[in-house]
């Protein structure tokens, strides 16, 4: 009795060690993911960005959800760039026009859009682009429709199921670029 008491003791501290391993090794790989750049640069004030994000935000169906901007004075926002209150059902949305964009006018040349809420599990996983944060934020992104031709959008989902559409119209690398730029409104 004793023998089986002992190798009872001895097998349950071995999955008491394992365990605790396991949880110790998930733990350290949550605290390896980087800061989302919201998360890792203080908010702006409402007085740092366009008033578009204010009022859309007012509007929307989706308040809870907070406002991510770029700030007006931002190296991804164009100087050109006028914003403009831009469509999207429910939810808010801010859009910059280009009056000259290689020699024409360019609507909707980038933005941001809450578009309500969301699981990341539901986002359209064709991407190669997939980025998870240390505040439970995930970034994918690709071209609009997988077409080729198309502008680059980003789908972003913050740890409260919070859902945002970031496009650009100017480059992959101008959509990363604002993504890094992204920042909480007060």
């Amino acid at each position: 009795m004793i023998r089986s008491t002992t190798m009872f003791y001895q097998l349950a501290m071995t999955c008491v060690a394992i365990i605790g391993c396991i949880v110790v090794n998930t733990a350290q790989a949550a605290t390896r993911l980087p800061k989302s750049p919201w998360q890792s640069h203080a908010s702006l004030k409402s007085s740092q960005v366009s008033p578009i994000y204010q009022q859309q935000w007012r509007q929307s169906d989706y308040k809870y959800c907070p406002i991510l901007a770029i700030a007006s004075h931002s190296s991804v926002n164009v100087k050109t760039a006028q914003s403009r209150a831009a469509n999207f059902s429910g939810g808010f949305a801010v859009a910059y026009d280009l009056k000259n964009f290689k020699g024409r006018p360019l609507r909707s040349a980038y933005g941001v859009a809450n578009a309500g809420t969301t699981s990341k599990h539901d986002l359209y996983q064709g991407w190669a682009y997939r980025k998870n944060y240390a505040d439970g934020s995930y970034v994918t992104l690709g071209r609009e429709g997988n077409n080729p031709q198309g502008k680059m959008l980003a789908y972003i989902v913050l740890n409260n199921g919070c859902f945002y559409n970031i496009w650009s119209q100017l480059s992959s690398e101008h959509l990363q670029k604002m993504i890094g730029q992204l920042r909480y409104v007060n």
